[in-house]
């Protein structure tokens, strides 16, 4: 097949584009001729380690600007494939997906890489001071805007069962709806050696460390594992935080946060995955919420398919993963002790850390391995090419 495979967003470092660029190299290798269309030059996807490129435009005007130009690319390069693979955020862009089928004339599989942002948590923003980061997210994210379209691509692709359902009750043809998890780009995943990870990141080579790697918004919670660390070092005084953050969101509230635990803490700026993973002791995700972001977080399937202990929050869209088995303990949102809680029990209990790992590892033999999720996005592609050829040999 002669695929073309698209997206719309901005940025480099983000969730969507490695989902993008695991699949398209996955694709590659299975022997498909593969084009992928970006608003910022594609080409590096199928070879390059993403944090090597240039992150992309800041500012949400900049970026709209910058995902608009890309649609006209998108219908061009469609129109030489087979068929394309758009990923979209949320349902609000559902309607992009019928201009790009309309415009291309080219069978159309639209992802969306989120779902759509509720009323309840606009509400906890504005308690927290929060309201100005969530509401232009809210003012475009919501089932409202969500409900616009024809639906008229020939299939949609979400990550998870909560994403399946939040569609269909928008009305989209439950036939057309296939729950496959998003891909995780696998080269840079490499392990290696604790000791040498730590080395090379330059982190203490004894003490208990705790990790965490992305971006700084408010959704992803870094303010509450910044509180959170406090209470740990009042049990664990030698534990040390690492932080590697992607230069998104505002460092200034975190480190005034961590002031009093400075000599406890370690900035990194963008780091080899694979390597950080291997180096730490426990991984602490404690996200507010999963609207605005990949369905599946794409930090938490990597933690799982390297093998690292993992801390999290109890939100739908992960504890559809964490049903799968222990691959990680998990927490209320907005919740400093009870997070502070399970990294203390991971950090003092290395047979439970050494089953979760081993539990990770089974779970993503068995459901997240590209060798498992390839062949059902080939099987997607086949059966919309096959309904077009169907239809084209009825005429």
């Amino acid at each position: 097949m002669r695929l073309c495979l698209a997206s719309l967003h901005p940025r480099i470092l983000s969730g969507q584009i490695d989902s993008l660029a695991g699949l398209a190299r996955g694709l590659v290798r299975a022997g498909h001729e593969v084009e992928v269309v970006v608003p910022f030059d594609g080409g590096p996807l199928l070879s390059r380690e993403l944090t090597e490129l240039d992150d992309g435009p800041r500012g949400l005007w900049r970026a709209a600007r910058v995902m608009l130009r890309a649609i006209p690319q998108i219908v061009h390069a469609a129109r030489g494939c087979d068929l394309v693979h758009v990923a979209l955020p949320t349902p609000a862009f559902g309607a992009l997906g019928d201009v790009l089928q309309a415009a291309s004339g080219v069978p159309t599989v639209v992802g969306f890489e989120g779902h759509l942002a509720t009323s309840r948590e606009l509400v906890s923003a504005a308690r927290r001071g929060a309201l100005a980061t969530y509401l232009p997210l809210w003012g475009v994210n919501n089932h409202l805007v969500g409900r616009v379209g024809v639906r008229g691509a020939r299939a949609y692709v979400v990550s998870s069962r909560f994403q399946a359902d939040e569609l269909a009750g928008l009305g989209y043809p439950t036939d057309r709806v296939v729950a496959i998890p998003n891909l995780v780009e696998q080269t840079k995943l490499a392990v290696c050696n604790p000791r040498l990870a730590r080395r090379r990141l330059g982190l203490p080579p004894q003490a208990p460390l705790v990790g965490y790697v992305g971006h700084f918004n408010d959704v992803k919670g870094v303010d509450v594992l910044a509180q959170a660390f406090g209470a740990l070092r009042a049990r664990r005084p030698d534990a040390t935080l690492a932080l590697a953050w992607s230069g998104q969101g505002h460092e200034a509230p975190i480190r005034r946060a961590l002031a009093d635990h400075a000599d406890h803490v370690v900035w990194l700026s963008k780091v080899k995955i694979g390597t950080f993973l291997c180096a730490i002791d426990a991984l602490a995700l404690p996200y507010r919420s999963t609207a605005g972001q990949g369905a599946y977080p794409s930090l938490v399937l990597e933690a799982i398919q390297t093998g690292c202990p993992l801390v999290t929050t109890d939100l739908p869209l992960l504890e559809e993963i964490t049903s799968l088995g222990d691959v990680a303990a998990t927490c209320p949102t907005e919740s400093p002790e009870p997070l502070a809680d399970a990294l203390d029990g991971l950090l003092g209990d290395p047979v439970r850390r050494a089953e979760m790992v081993e539990t990770q590892r089974r779970v993503a033999a068995r459901h997240l391995t590209p060798d498992v999720l390839l062949p059902r996005y080939e099987a997607l592609y086949a059966s919309v090419l096959g309904h077009r050829q169907a239809v084209e040999a009825a005429a």
